[in-house]
């Protein structure tokens, strides 16, 4: 586990923690030596307080995520316990494309992600140099991809688990040329 990173990446109703609800969490182990990548959890939630207006929500008017999946599914506390040992195994060693927003969301939630370990998109944004309205803006997973990997044609699928995996790839091609460096 010395050199392990856990990668995550939730899929929700919004953007506020306190008042959007996570739908979906993909959780992946990424191996900073080799590259390997093991997937470790992937479910969809329903909350008990999810109402109609969160059916416009932007990830079912883009079609990223259909509402039955979500109507059908177990809420988040079904699984509080298995996500949290997943967690607690790895503590101080989490992290997310967009830390702060998955992390948010997550201690909203009452889980303990330990030490925070630092953004790989904040960290790499000198590095892939993506003009902004100031200066440069933080790169979104999709456009990390394809700086990274122009030959390797990869459209973001918004989903947790598919979202981890290609976060993951991106991250460890940033650890491998020395752009990030998670702890």
């Amino acid at each position: 586990m010395q050199n392990e990173l856990i990668v995550l990446d939730i899929e929700t109703t919004g953007l506020s923690p306190v008042n959007d609800f996570i739908l979906e969490l993909g959780i992946v182990k990424l191996d900073l030596d080799t590259g390997e990548i093991t997937t470790l959890f992937d479910a969809v939630f329903k909350d008990p307080k999810l109402t109609a207006k969160h059916r416009n929500a932007w990830i079912f008017q883009n079609g990223y995520m259909e509402l039955s999946e979500v109507r059908n599914a177990n809420p988040l506390s079904d699984y509080e316990d298995e996500i949290q040992e997943i967690l607690d195994a790895y503590k101080g060693k989490i992290t997310a494309w967009n830390r702060s927003f998955d992390s948010n969301f997550l201690v909203a939630n009452g889980f303990d992600l330990g030490e925070d370990v630092p953004c790989p998109m904040k960290e790499s944004t000198k590095f892939f140099k993506i003009s902004g309205t100031r200066g440069y803006k933080w790169p979104k997973a999709q456009e990390a991809w394809d700086v990274l990997f122009p030959s390797e044609h990869k459209i973001e699928q918004h989903r947790g688990l598919d979202d981890s995996i290609m976060e993951a790839k991106i991250i460890y091609e940033l650890v491998q040329i020395g752009v990030y460096t998670p702890f």
